[in-house]
């Protein structure tokens, strides 16, 4: 009998430990996980500032009509970069509720970045598409108007290539060191009508 009821116990209380490991493992990824994506935001709002700054000093200065449209076009996406970049700054994060959620969210984060990777190489394709386009143009001022747009296509793409891809490696770092060795030790089971989750030690 005393078998028994000792078995109940640790059959209780132990799935109950194992819940709050879990949920301090969560809130501790979700953390750094937060961390990753704030600092991130604000590399790219820096690098946004920087070149709307750039641009409007470049534009005032120069005398060339090709540089002027190439500054035009940087400054318009530095302001789109610092629209991204300001509201995730600002947003105030929300806890992540379950294992499960944190998986998916960190999936989806992930896949955002890998993908934001490969449509750069399409703005940077773009911009030598322009570049291409200017050449077969009459008008010398459509020239200089899309070799500038080009170039500062061109150097947008490479700058958010780089941004992305090292965001990718940074998150796949992150999952990899901390979450897939955790998932490994977890396992689900079902007694009853209840499923509980579990950590191996």
């Amino acid at each position: 009998m005393k078998q028994v009821l000792l078995i109940a116990f640790f059959a209780n209380i132990v799935p109950a430990f194992s819940q709050t490991e879990t949920e301090v493992f969560v809130n501790d990824f979700d953390n750094r996980k937060n961390k990753l994506q704030h600092d991130g935001m604000v590399v790219l709002g820096s690098w946004a500032s920087a070149n709307i700054i750039g641009s409007a000093i470049g534009y005032g200065l120069s005398t060339s009509n090709e540089e002027k449209e190439f500054y035009i076009m940087n400054g318009s996406w530095g302001l789109i970069n610092l629209g991204l970049a300001l509201p995730a700054l600002l947003a105030k994060p929300k806890p992540t509720a379950s294992l499960y959620d944190l998986q998916r969210n960190q999936t989806k984060f992930e896949k955002i970045f890998l993908a934001n990777a490969v449509l750069d190489v399409a703005y940077i394709a773009g911009g030598f598409y322009l570049k291409e386009y200017a050449s077969n143009q009459s008008a010398l001022k459509d020239q200089e108007r899309f070799n500038g747009f080009g170039n500062a296509i061109i150097l947008q793409g490479a700058g958010l290539m780089a941004f992305d891809i090292a965001m990718t490696l940074l998150t796949t770092k992150n999952r990899r060191t901390h979450l897939d060795p955790f998932l490994k030790k977890t396992y689900f089971s079902f007694s009853g009508n209840s499923l509980r989750l579990g950590y191996r030690f």
